[in-house]
């Protein structure tokens, strides 16, 4: 016999359970009534009312949540601008002969010659050719890759004048008559006027920029020009580690520096544009004439051959130096290969040179006088100062505004006739004097005489020692164990690493020497 059990049914206990009485929302009148049990409109923004079996409906999750999406709409933003962005040519080339042109076309001269001879130092196969051009200055009886100049200006007489009356190939001097000469040349070679034989005057402040003292050229300093590159695989590898190799020295990205994905790459200058208008203001064609001579001579290599190829539109070197972004130099270049150091006295200035390690001076001597009717004559010489000794080694003819005013007024010449003739003795002797030769050739024993007096000379940088060594060792004068001892010697066991180490950490250690060397002369 079958036995069936019957249960009642009972409504199982549910946390949702309400008093029917109370309403869906547990207690008070209906939504739709007030509390004093009135008919209400109903509120458009009031949520809808909870389903007690399912739980909030989906609109009524969305509205209580209300995400904010729009910081991830903005990063979608700012990673699509990222993408958008070309990433420049990846530099060709040996890898710090690409820094040291980088330099060079951002003004930085000395670092540029630094990171040239950490090049040749590093001897391998793309820097032979390199190594080879080092020359011989007979003048200086010692091997160059490049003599090094300066340039500045010597500024006296009646200085406060708006108007300088430089020569202009135009034949117009600034303002006055063509009858108004109101003096000759032998004024100017007055003692109590600054000409041979009497004192010199401090020259007044240079173009906009230039400090009080007229020492240099202003402008951006390091820090004040940092640029954020693109993140190319050196960058990345640059944030994984935490800094450059300038550790933000140059404004660059630097530890801690912005992560921006924007690019901002400041356009390389080699020369200063305000210098260049301070010298044309001053001395017009004079100036422009001994530019272009002193430019295509440094161009044709007749000063030395490093450096004289740089080209400052290149895109395949780069634009870093040790990972790090380069700012202009705060002192940039007058031309390229000379560097300005501002105005004064020649001897200011020749100090400025010493400390700047400049071997030679080409300083341009300004002599104004106002004249009757207001008019300025301006009488320009241009010399050349042997910073090694202090010695002037050639002095030009005067250049004087008013004798071009009167062989115009004549019709008896043309300007660059009249400048080719006050400056044919300067550059004769500049050419006879400085004008680099092959490097002669030597015997082991010369050449072990020579690294004696390489290695003694505090004149020369660490790294311009252990070029010109190198440069003996590839020519078959030295043996290998001589440069090992002569590397060991100058910068110890940073030696062994940049003659057996691998080639990065070889160039790293270059680098480093040439940062290093550079911060302590300065």
């Amino acid at each position: 016999m079958n036995l069936i059990f019957v249960s009642p049914l009972v409504p199982a206990p549910t946390a949702f359970a309400q008093d029917p009485g109370l309403g869906p929302y547990g207690g008070g009148p209906p939504p739709e009534f007030g509390p004093d049990g009135e008919p209400q409109a109903a509120d458009p923004n009031a949520l809808p009312p909870a389903n007690l079996t399912t739980g909030p409906t989906p609109a009524a999750v969305w509205q209580l949540t209300q995400p904010d999406w729009q910081p991830l709409f903005q990063e979608i933003g700012r990673l699509s601008e990222a993408v958008k962005v070309p990433a420049p040519p990846r530099p060709e080339g040996p890898t710090l002969r690409n820094e040291a042109h980088v330099a060079y076309r951002y003004g930085h001269l000395e670092l540029a010659r630094e990171l040239f001879f950490a090049h040749a130092a590093l001897a391998d196969a793309q820097a032979v050719e390199d190594l080879k051009k080092l020359r011989f200055c007979a003048y200086y009886r010692r091997p160059v890759w490049s003599l090094r100049w300066g340039v500045s200006i010597g500024l006296h007489g009646d200085t406060h004048v708006t108007d300088y009356s430089p020569i202009r190939l135009s034949g117009q001097s600034g303002r006055g008559g063509m009858d108004d000469f109101g003096g000759g040349m032998d004024e100017f070679d007055r003692p109590d006027f600054g000409g041979p034989g009497g004192p010199d005057f401090d020259g007044r402040g240079g173009p906009p920029g230039m400090g009080p003292d007229g020492m240099g050229p202003g402008g951006m300093g390091p820090g004040e020009m940092g640029f954020d590159g693109p993140p190319d695989d050196l960058m990345m590898e640059e944030e994984m580690m935490g800094g450059g190799e300038f550790g933000g020295q140059f404004g660059g990205r630097g530890r801690g520096g912005s992560r921006r994905a924007a690019i901002s790459i400041p356009e390389p200058q080699v020369t200063d544009p305000q210098v260049t208008e301070r010298f044309d203001e001053l001395m017009g064609a004079v100036a422009s004439t001994v530019a272009d001579g002193m430019r295509s001579r440094i161009e044709a290599g007749q000063f030395g051959n490093a450096l004289i190829s740089v080209d400052p539109d290149a895109k395949n070197q780069g634009y870093q130096i040790g990972g790090e972004g380069v700012p202009q130099a705060e002192r940039r270049m007058w031309i390229p290969g000379m560097v300005y150091l501002g105005e004064g006295s020649i001897q200011q200035m020749s100090k400025a040179a010493v400390d700047a390690n400049v071997e030679l001076l080409l300083h341009f001597d300004v002599a104004l006088k106002e004249v009757r009717g207001g008019s300025t004559q301006n009488v320009t010489r241009v010399k050349i100062v042997d910073c090694v000794n202090g010695k002037t080694v050639v002095l030009s003819g005067a250049m004087d505004s008013r004798e071009v005013q009167r062989l115009q007024q004549a019709n008896r010449g043309s300007v660059d006739g009249y400048l080719s003739e006050a400056l044919e003795k300067f550059w004769g002797v500049l050419d006879s004097r400085f004008t680099v030769i092959d490097f002669p050739s030597l015997t082991p024993e010369v050449a072990r005489r020579r690294v004696a007096s390489l290695l003694g000379d505090n004149s020369l940088s660490t790294l311009r020692k252990l070029a010109e060594i190198r440069f003996l060792g590839l020519s078959g004068w030295l043996t290998d164990e001589e440069v090992e001892q002569a590397f060991d010697i100058a910068v110890g066991s940073d030696g062994m690493t940049i003659l057996y180490g691998t080639p990065t950490d070889a160039i790293r250690t270059l680098r480093e020497i040439a940062l290093r060397d550079l911060d302590e002369s300065s």
